[in-house]
């Protein structure tokens, strides 16, 4: 069994080295580290010997600079989690188009942040995802790189590999802010929800073997200040969305006055940022010996969900309660959009689940779907035609000529990683309401 880690010095790896230590399933793993950055690779491969001998499993672990040195290795499943000055071009981001007052939550995954963000990272991981098929096409691939149903869209649509998974955390954060605003235990809590990535609908949710929305409906009214876009929504629908308000924010027009300024911009960002540093710092004192096991363990309460997939293909059958696959029928949303729904999985596949959403909550993300569409292809071939139509679609966008104009502006302060754009495109943009 060959795990590869690519962009290996992101936080999700630690979590991901934990898991393959604490797994029987996964004993016998090869674990392949590979980050361009050498010194953030020669940390991560510390952290996991380190796991290993403090956990008693000495984790067989490879390092790489380049993945095709992977050629003479093989690769069994890839998980992608890479990303290339995030926080310098995610401010960037976020202030322009609020500079010409489209007021966007993050900027991340949604909005016009969203898009120009789409447009550079997608080519940065087809061109990772091209060495993986001529390794393996065979081999189970996992996306974590936001936004990370595009990047998954892209990959399934674009490349000869067969088996592309998105994932994300974010039913685990629900999951955490249930506990909490409901007062048990997270393995307490069990959901089943589906939608779009960081925009889903808890369709049940269970708590101590019972349904748990009478509980979340007193606890919400003893608690008037959570999460108050999830609240409207849940008075509007009857549903509960997934994960948090913020993530839930990008995608609606109406977000931005809903949210407190330290869950959204710059604030956001730079808080965002500050954990991953905080991660690295609790990270260093674990190399020194200086955090016990038994807060290591609390520090990594969530089995990784690319290594909780792949226990479940290895043997050991699950369900997973959030996978993100091309639609079929799964929702009632267009064919072949990336949805998030749960999944059942074994040594025979992945099994993803119809979960039935009621027709009116099916409506913002079918704007989505169109919006995920418009931007992955955007990325990939260079079409100016449908980065204008995605903007325009975007519920965020309250004005054309800002949109495009802003559109125009990102593309140049970013054009520097986007191959399959020139500067004639972004005066196109930039010209094309005016025509």
């Amino acid at each position: 069994m060959r795990i590869a880690f690519i962009g290996a010095g992101s936080i999700f790896t630690p979590l991901a080295l934990y898991t393959v230590a604490k797994s029987d399933v996964l004993a016998d793993a090869e674990v392949y580290l590979i980050d361009v950055d050498a010194g953030r690779l020669k940390f991560i491969e510390a952290v996991g010997r380190k796991i290993g001998k403090v956990f008693k499993k000495e984790l067989k672990i490879w390092t790489f600079q380049d993945i095709r040195e992977l050629e003479n290795f093989g690769i069994d499943y890839a998980v992608i989690s890479v990303e290339k000055e995030r926080y310098e071009r995610w401010r960037l981001d976020f202030k322009i188009p609020h500079k010409y007052g489209i007021k966007q939550v993050l900027g991340e995954n949604g909005g016009i942040g969203g898009l120009s963000h789409t447009l550079r990272i997608v080519p940065l991981v087809l061109s990772i995802a091209g060495v993986i098929e001529d390794i393996n096409r065979d081999a189970h691939t996992f996306i974590y790189s936001n936004p990370e149903p595009r990047v998954t869209y892209a990959l399934i649509n674009y490349t000869g590999l067969k088996n592309v998974y998105g994932l994300c955390t974010g039913y685990l954060e629900r999951k955490e802010s249930l506990a909490a605003l409901l007062k048990v235990e997270e393995d307490g809590i069990a959901l089943t929800a589906a939608g779009l990535n960081h925009f889903t609908w808890l369709k049940e949710l269970s708590v101590k073997g019972e349904d748990g929305y009478p509980a979340l409906h007193e606890a919400l009214k003893r608690n008037p200040s959570f999460e108050p876009l999830s609240r409207l929504l849940y008075r509007t629908y009857g549903l509960l969305p997934s994960p948090s308000d913020n993530h839930v924010g990008e995608y609606l027009s109406f977000a931005w006055d809903l949210i407190p300024e330290e869950k959204k911009g710059l604030k956001w960002i730079e808080r965002t940022r500050k954990e991953g540093e905080d991660v690295r710092r609790l990270l260093r004192l674990f190399l020194r010996g200086l955090v016990p096991k038994f807060a290591f363990n609390r520090f990594v309460k969530f089995p990784d969900v690319a290594m909780n997939v792949v226990e479940g293909l290895e043997g050991r059958e699950k369900l997973q309660e959030a996978i993100n696959v091309p639609n079929r029928d799964y929702i009632d949303l267009p064919g072949g959009t990336i949805v998030e729904v749960p999944a059942e999985v074994s040594p025979k596949g992945v099994k993803p689940l119809r979960v039935e959403l009621p027709r009116e909550a099916l409506v913002p993300l079918r704007v989505q779907a169109e919006i995920q569409r418009l931007s992955a292809e955007a990325a990939v071939e260079g079409s100016v035609e449908k980065v204008i139509k995605a903007v325009l679609l975007d519920p965020v966008v309250h004005d054309a000529e800002a949109g495009l104009r802003v559109m125009a502006e990102l593309m140049e302060a970013h054009l520097d990683m986007l191959p399959q754009f020139d500067g004639g495109d972004v005066e196109e943009i930039r010209g094309f309401i005016h025509r």
